[in-house]
């Protein structure tokens, strides 16, 4: 049976594939992040020559489909374009059958993750607990804004974010 570990940045800092045998999948807007790290440089070039390291992009179709969930539920957390494209890989090889895990301790990434019922763990920290979307909201007013403004119209203070749980009869509108 084909598995794969898809990593993201994090788990480069974490050193997972640095002291590991195992193959491991990225894909080249991750492998440009950390390539702006001298650091990595010659690590990575040393895991693609021996083959742990193999980079694969997501078809256009999955980058898309997870491009538009990323929009609807982390609309104050923003993620990368890197970080949107392993999870389009997961869910690409999800697609094609392949049994695979997403491996980030970014919540943004595990919570959009959850939310598309991708496989997921996190390295260095537990986890998130429960999948939802971000929203502002005013501490004193409890009134709930779009997350492009800052401050309540009502009452002028600085607004807040906090993760609204999502339910299960929403996680199914969710593509």
């Amino acid at each position: 049976m084909d598995f794969r570990s898809i990593i993201d940045s994090t788990a480069f800092y974490a050193g997972l594939p640095f002291h590991s045998l195992e193959c491991y999948y990225t894909t080249d807007l991750i492998l440009n992040e950390l390539n702006r790290i001298t650091f990595f440089r010659t690590r990575i070039e040393t895991l693609l020559n021996t083959n742990r390291l193999l980079i694969q992009n997501p078809l256009p179709i999955y980058y898309s489909k997870v491009q538009t969930n990323a929009k609807n539920i982390e609309k104050i957390k923003q993620l990368s374009s890197a970080d949107i494209s392993i999870i389009a890989l997961a869910l690409d090889f999800k697609v094609q059958g392949i049994d695979n895990c997403l491996i980030s301790d970014d919540y943004g990434v595990q919570n959009l993750a959850k939310i598309m019922n991708l496989e997921f763990n996190s390295l260095l920290y537990t986890g998130i607990k429960y999948s939802g979307i971000w929203i502002n909201f005013c501490p004193y007013c409890r009134k709930l804004f779009d997350s492009q403004i800052k401050t309540c119209s009502d009452c002028g203070s600085s607004l807040k974010k906090k993760l609204k749980r999502i339910s299960k009869d929403m996680l199914k509108n969710i593509d």
